[in-house]
């Protein structure tokens, strides 16, 4: 059963005309595999990154941000069908990149992890939006 439950949902992901709290519920459910991937990844790291409190790392967090969440914003706007997958592709890569930021900048710089998960989250709901106005403009 949930193998078809979930072709189901990623089908409607991939049918515009299909039914939009169906196509939400499918870009959630992608997020969050895409979240629990990265999370994974970030705990198999974490006992193989060094400590490295160099400060300037955070200055690059801040600019992979913005970087980030331009190509998301511009995912949204160009590529029609596809852009909210791809920003919360970027959302997760998001969250990963600042889990890895923050590791490597422990103890302190484990801030960076729940600012990830913002992002993750800013980034889904912006992808939410992109898949409201493709219905609406259909």
């Amino acid at each position: 059963m949930a193998p078809n439950f979930l072709q189901g949902l990623l089908e409607a992901l991939a049918n515009p005309e299909a039914d939009p709290n169906l196509r939400r519920r499918a870009l959630r459910v992608y997020g969050l595999f895409l979240l629990g991937l990265k999370g994974c990844f970030l705990l198999l790291l974490a006992p193989f990154l060094p400590q490295a409190p160099y400060p300037p790392l955070l200055f690059l967090a801040v600019i992979g941000m913005a970087w980030l969440h331009l190509q998301a914003r511009s995912a949204l706007e160009e590529e029609a069908p596809l852009g909210p997958l791809i920003a919360v592709g970027l959302g997760a890569g998001a969250f990963f990149f600042l889990g890895v930021l923050g590791l490597l900048l422990r103890p302190f710089g484990l801030f960076l992890l729940p600012l990830g998960l913002g992002a993750f989250w800013l980034f889904l709901r912006r992808g939410e939006e992109g898949l409201n106005a493709g219905t609406r403009g259909s």
